[in-house]
């Protein structure tokens, strides 16, 4: 499960990105797919799906008994650089399920399809999806994948921890020097305050960017070809998020062996008394621990209401030979009312927040979170951004360099990889 499941392109195949050509896909043939024509497409999607996406293909395959979708499940642990080789060798699939973060990576050497042909005749209206998705799948003004699902973060806590601190449990901690303060409270023998993500460089930068930008900060200036990391709003939250562990000790100290899904784990057996994931967090938790008294409350804000907005969607790839059939299929994956039940957080589609599911007084946290929520900067940098930053506070959290060294170091790298563009 992602979560705070940030997914990246990773090792080896960050080496790979920079030696392939620069062209991007762009077959738009938006023509129909013969009504007697038999097609075969292989989708590649993520393990988590494996008990939604049968009963979606079924609906579709319903829809259109000529066409026939033969689907794959890759676990997390080295997805996206499975992808990104397939993606290089044209021997991929069909059809894919990419985090909104690959696309740029995965369209910039050509692995892509442009969709803009085939958007237009279909008349999909593309004012209906959240805005950061649209932006997240579009490179050079060409859009790349369609978004059937969108995420933001907030702020899981135990609410009969809280009551047992003395703190009130009605509500969340609505800024960061609340959370501390809680956190500290609650602090006793094996109970920490609060669970942060020590390893797993996706999961680490997404909690530590959600704190930045929530203390006014930036990841990069506006053209993107300039570090913000070292500026007082950014290096704040660094130093707040080792600190609350090196410093404060309120965090369990397994911290940098800890990624999302074992915070996740500890708060199930109430151990730590809060920490940020997304809405993909909760069904797991209420099965691990029905009687959990869970409370939710959006991401803290010490200056500004903003959090990570982030999101999967489905892509043509450069091997697909049937790129018609493999349109009806991703088309049909982003409705609203498909949309809303493949994806396992919400629908990319402002019209389906009025469904049902998504009433649940428990997720409205994270509905509400989308109306503030932007996406990371989509540049083919951006893995390697997170890679440097992730090393430096690993450093730190270590304790071999301060805080404040920290992100002088990852600003210094980030601007040097930059000017390399």
């Amino acid at each position: 499960m992602l979560n705070l499941k940030k997914l990246s392109v990773t090792g080896a195949a960050i080496g790979m990105l920079g030696s392939l050509l620069a062209g991007c896909g762009d077959n738009n043939a938006a023509n129909g797919v013969s009504a007697d024509k038999k097609v075969e497409l292989t989708f590649w999607d993520a393990a988590w799906n494996e008990a939604i996406t049968p009963g979606v293909i079924k609906e579709f395959e319903s829809k259109n008994p000529n066409i026939k979708i033969n689907a794959q499940y890759n676990p997390d642990n080295g997805m996206s650089d499975k992808y990104l080789i397939a993606l290089k060798q044209k021997n991929g699939p069909d059809v894919i399920n990419i985090n909104l973060d690959w696309v740029t990576p995965f369209a910039t050497i050509g692995g892509l399809q442009a969709l803009d042909g085939y958007i237009q005749t279909d008349k999909v209206d593309l004012t209906d999806f959240f805005d950061g998705s649209i932006q997240s799948a579009k490179v050079k003004d060409k859009i790349y994948t369609l978004p059937y699902r969108a995420e933001t973060h907030g702020l899981l806590y135990n609410k009969k921890l809280f009551a047992d601190a003395g703190i009130d449990a009605a509500k969340a901690p609505e800024n960061w020097k609340q959370v501390l303060e809680d956190a500290q409270k609650i602090t006793k023998g094996d109970v920490f305050g609060i669970g942060l993500v020590g390893t797993n460089f996706g999961n680490l930068t997404t909690q530590l960017f959600n704190m930045i930008q929530s203390n006014g900060g930036s990841i990069l200036n506006a053209d993107n070809t300039k570090s913000m990391l070292n500026e007082p709003a950014a290096v704040e939250m660094a130093k707040l998020y080792v600190e609350l562990s090196t410093k404060h000790k309120v965090t369990p100290n397994s911290i940098l062996q800890n990624d999302n899904i074992a915070n996740r784990n500890l708060f199930s057996s109430s151990k730590i008394g809060m920490y940020m994931s997304g809405a993909y967090d909760v069904a797991p938790i209420k099965q691990a621990n029905a009687n959990i008294d869970l409370g939710i409350g959006m991401v803290p804000a010490n200056q500004t209401r903003k959090t990570i907005l982030s999101g999967w969607g489905t892509s043509i790839t450069n091997s697909s030979k049937n790129p018609e059939a493999a349109w009806k299929f991703i088309n049909f994956l982003a409705t609203p009312e498909i949309s809303t039940k493949y994806s396992i957080t919400f629908s990319a589609r402002k019209s389906a927040a009025k469904d049902p599911k998504y009433q649940d007084p428990q997720t409205k946290a994270f509905v509400d979170a989308l109306a503030f929520a932007q996406p990371l900067p989509q540049i083919p940098e951006l893995t390697q951004i997170k890679q440097s930053v992730f090393n430096q506070i690993q450093s730190s959290l270590s304790g071999k360099i301060t805080p404040e060294e920290a992100m002088k170091n990852a600003s210094k790298e980030i601007d040097d990889l930059l000017a390399k563009k």
